[in-house]
């Protein structure tokens, strides 16, 4: 008789106790924890089985209790501040540019009143870097040829923005007003 079976049988034979008002109060082995007929009994095995697996795991592995007490250095050092890293220029020849378009061009830099609450990362998920652009149609990862330099589109804009507008991130503020609003001819690299 398997264990199922020697379960299901003692099952039967609770329910068929119970029913006929002959339930006794032993330990059965088989009982499931919700079936133990005093509460006692499941508390003491619970309390049984603690000991054992403290007993095991103590033989298992020893700890050196005074040296997880003993004290430790802790060394504080001072928080550097990480610049944004400049987009990469050195690329291949392009493999199919694009006719040269004209574009409303802008900068932006990481402030809560030009982005959203967080100002550090873009919504393509990655850290803001200097030379990552917006637009609101070209994919994330697509490459933006202009002013000789390759943009990679990491960010959006706000929506009443169409396809042909992009700003660019610059890590000042001051350059960034330096750079006002332009109409500058892109070329989108595919």
């Amino acid at each position: 008789m398997t264990l199922k079976q020697k379960i299901a049988q003692k099952r039967a034979e609770m329910q068929d106790r119970s029913e006929k008002g002959t339930f006794k109060k032993k330990h059965d082995p088989f009982l499931l924890w919700g079936e133990y007929p005093h509460g006692w009994v499941m508390i003491k095995d619970a309390i049984l089985c603690l000991m054992l697996i403290n007993a095991l795991i103590g033989q298992l592995k020893q700890v050196d209790i005074a040296s997880l007490l003993a004290s430790k250095t802790i060394t504080i050092t001072a928080e550097t501040r990480i610049q944004p890293v400049e987009a990469s220029t050195a690329t291949t020849e392009p493999k199919a540019p694009q006719n040269a378009k004209s574009g409303e061009w802008t900068a932006y830099n990481s402030e809560v009143g030009q982005t959203d609450a967080d100002p550090y990362t873009m919504a393509s998920g990655k850290r803001v870097y200097e030379g990552a652009i917006a637009n609101n149609c070209l994919d994330f990862g697509t490459k933006v040829k202009v002013n000789g330099k390759i943009k990679v589109v990491e960010d959006r804009m706000n929506s009443r923005y169409d396809c042909d507008h992009f700003d660019i991130y610059m890590a000042s503020h001051d350059e960034a007003i330096k750079f006002g609003r332009q109409n500058i001819e892109y070329e989108i690299i595919k």
